[in-house]
This record gives C-alpha cells, structure tokens and sequence, in this order.
C-alpha cells in the first residue's frame, strides 16, 4: 500500500506542482478491511491511538487520517482523543508536499489547513495551518519557521481498579407477552447500534433465544424481541474477523455448546447450522481468541471452571479435552463465566457469577496467559465485580441480584475486548419475590456503568 501512494504521490507533484503550490492536497482514509467491521461509532467506543513515526516521508499511524506528504504517503493525523503523540517526519519533504488535515508537515513542506508542523520542522507558506504547541500558526500564506509538534495526546488508557463502584439504570425492558423473563445477556455495539443477544423463558418455564437492537439504551424499552429459529440459550456473540463472519454460541442445543454463523446479527433469521462447539458436562460458554489460538471457557455449577483451546485457523469448529483451571466451593465459582482481553493492558479479566448471603454477584480475576494462572481480583461478597454491595441505583434498588449478563463490548470481535475507561455491565435483575422457582422468576435487564 505504501509502494503505490509513494508512486501516486511522486505522479502528483510532477504533474501537478501549481496545484500542490496552492496547498490543495486531499486526504484520503486509510481503506478498511473487508474483514472488519465499521467503527461503532456510539458514545463509548473506543478511541484511536494517535501515535505517529515517520522516516525518509513515510508515515504511519494507528487511528489517524492519511494524507499525501513529500514524496511518500505521511500518515499520522489527529486521532480521537489528541494529536499524535511524537508523530515526526524528517527527510522526505520535497518542494510543495503538504500534510494532511491533522497531519504533521515535514521540514519544509506546506502545512494544510489544520496540520500542524512535525518536531523541529518549519511551516512554510501554510494555509490555515496550526503549529503544536511551542509552533506558529501560519495565516493566510505568511510564511513561519521553528513551529514543533507537542507531544500529543495519545489515546487515554485506564487500568482495572481493585475496588469497582457501580450506578444501575432502572429496569431497561419488559418481557413481551408470553414471556416472563429476558436474561443471560451477550452485548456488542456494532454499526451504530447495540445488538443484544439473549435466553427468554415462558409462562411454561421453556427456554429460548432472541434478539434486540436499538440505538440508545432508553429505546430497548420498545425495541422488537425478536425470537431465534436455533435455540440460543445463553448466548455469547462475537464477530470473528480472520474469516469474516459472526457467531453465536450457545448452551442446550443438540450439543452441550453449540453455535450458528451469519453475516448479520442484526437478522434473527439469517442463522446458519446448527454446528458443534462442545459436547460433555457444561454450562454458560464462552470464547476468546488471540493471534494464535481460540479458548472455549465453561462452569457447570459445581464450584469449577474449565478450558479447551483449539488453533485459530480451526476456529469455529469442536472443542475437545477440557481441562479444569479453577477450583472452590459451587457458591464461589458457580456459573456465567465471561473472559475480556483488557484493552491497553498485556492482561485478561475472568467474571463469575457467585451466590451471596445477600443475592447473586460477580467475583472478578486477572491472568497475563489465558493459560496460565487467575490472581483474584475484586472476588468477595463484600468487595465484589459487581453486587449488591458496591451498586447504587438512581432511584430505588429495585433488584438485589445482579446475574448472568455481559460487558458490554464496543469492540464485538474474537478478543473480546473491554475498556476499563469505560466500563459498562448489561445483566439481569429481579425484583425480589416469593414463592417461585427459579424458572418462574421474572428477570429484566438492567446496565450498570462503572464509577471512576
């Protein structure tokens, strides 16, 4: 790719000189791969890094906009949340090479408006253009020299805290007629809207899957609960990039795990299979990927937690021979097991839903090898994930339990990926009753957002 905007740009100032004189230079997006999906693009998705290097006029960067430079393609715009951080270009600068919006310039070239000059380098001539701090500005073509770049703002990154605070919405949706219960929530953000995955449960105490999409979470409250064809007990969605395609996992199927493919998640019909994931004694799935391997995570209600991996290059497919990483009493490790890679952080955070004195909560723990050991993290009753202990509500506490759900994942890939800047927890509550099994008991969702 660098090859041919090398070639085009070098075509350009040859051709063109009067016109790149002139400071008209047009910035170009970075193409997006077929294999991944649109930037979510809601309030909370993540935010690009800006970091920049550039040697001999070629740059790059990582969340910034690319543009022509001097003799190569200089790539190291702003991205959301700063500047790059250090971008510097030496060297490549020919003679009426500009940077793009937001890009840096190198010592000599033309700033375009918004640009803003690299470490050291001199805007000459620029239209509109900005310095970095320390920099001039350079107004209406009046030449400035010994503008330097700041340093930027690279893209904030938070670590896990050991004590989490938590606020919970009131109850997001009623069960539509015929149901008694919305629960076991997977949740990505995706294409502008939230897709929410989930089990429902009848006056008959049947179990099934549907799914919900909406914008905003006020609008669940009237978004369609569209059923699933296939099933889709506790469901665990992830978009799988290496072939391009989504994925549904899920429990009670015609295996003890099973899954279904698509192209869009968004349609309750346009499932694929059913396929086997794992078959032997299990309950609440899920599946996490890195460069390398894919690891299926399960409970089984018993006090243990387990794992089977598979290459990546076989994923999806069957899992086999797992192995039990995790042992203590079944109220401590009792099911709804989620794995997250922790964004900025060389560390995974493992949740699992626990029974309390006082309700259902979430132990939390951290490993840097998913298969390796889990340190705990927040894993008591009194300091957990996420319980009754460290949820307030904005009006009344109107569930005691906080029970099976998901991190809601702004990033809906196989690294399943979650952002402790901000953190936010779609899971199911109840209000507190008498007299009913467990199948009976009518639980809503509710979303949590982490206090920082």
């Amino acid at each position: 790719m660098h090859d041919r905007a090398l070639r085009f740009a070098r075509f350009i100032v040859g051709r063109f000189p009067l016109l790149l004189l002139g400071g008209v230079v047009s910035s170009s997006a970075c193409s997006q791969s077929a294999s991944k999906p649109p930037d979510s693009g809601v309030s909370g998705a993540d935010a690009g890094s800006g970091s920049g290097t550039s040697s001999g006029g070629n740059g790059a960067t990582a969340g910034g906009a690319a543009g022509i430079g001097a003799g190569g393609l200089g790539m190291g715009g702003t991205a959301p949340g700063g500047n790059a951080a250090g971008g510097t270009t030496t060297g490549g600068a020919a003679a009426g090479a500009a940077a793009n919006s937001g890009g840096s310039s190198a010592n000599g070239g033309l700033a375009a408006t918004g640009g803003t000059s690299a470490i050291g380098g001199s805007v000459t001539g620029g239209s509109g253009g900005a310095s970095a701090a320390g920099g001039a500005a350079a107004t209406g073509g009046t030449a400035t020299t010994g503008g330097t770049a700041g340093t930027g703002g690279a893209a904030e990154t938070c670590a896990l805290p050991t004590t989490f605070k938590w606020t919970s919405s009131a109850p997001l949706a009623q069960p539509k007629s015929g149901l008694l219960s919305l629960k076991d929530f997977s949740s990505v953000v995706y294409n502008n809207q939230h897709i929410a995955y989930m089990s429902t449960v009848d006056s008959a105490g049947a179990y099934a899957g549907a799914v919900m999409t909406f914008t905003d979470w006020p609008q669940m409250s009237t978004a369609t609960q569209s059923p699933l064809a296939y099933g889709g007990v506790a469901p665990t969605l992830i978009y799988f990039r290496p072939k391009n395609i989504w994925v549904l996992l899920y429990e009670w199927g015609p295996w003890s795990f099973t899954y279904l493919t698509s192209t869009d998640p968004t349609n309750a019909s346009s499932w694929a299979g059913p396929y086997e994931l794992y078959q032997g004694n299990s309950i609440d799935e899920t599946v996490l990927c890195t460069s390398a391997t894919c690891y299926l995570f399960f409970a089984n209600d018993d006090g243990t937690i387990h794992r089977a991996s598979m290459p990546i290059a076989d994923f999806p497919g069957a899992f086999t021979d797992a192995t039990t990483i995790m042992t203590d009493t079944t109220p401590n490790l009792f099911e709804a097991v989620q794995v997250y890679t922790v964004k900025g952080a060389s560390q995974y955070l493992m949740i699992v839903e626990a029974e309390g004195s006082a309700g259902r909560y979430f132990r939390s723990f951290t490993a840097t090898d998913l298969e390796g050991s889990w340190t705990p993290l927040a894993a008591t009753e009194s300091n957990p994930f996420a319980g009754k202990a460290n949820v307030t509500f904005s009006g009344s506490a109107w569930t005691g339990d906080i029970s099976s759900g998901d991190l809601v994942r702004n990033n809906p890939d196989e690294t399943q990926t979650i952002d402790p800047c901000n953190l936010q927890f779609l899971y199911q509550g109840v209000v507190p009753t008498t007299g009913l099994t467990y199948n009976q008991l009518p639980w809503q969702p509710g979303l949590l957002t982490l206090v920082r």
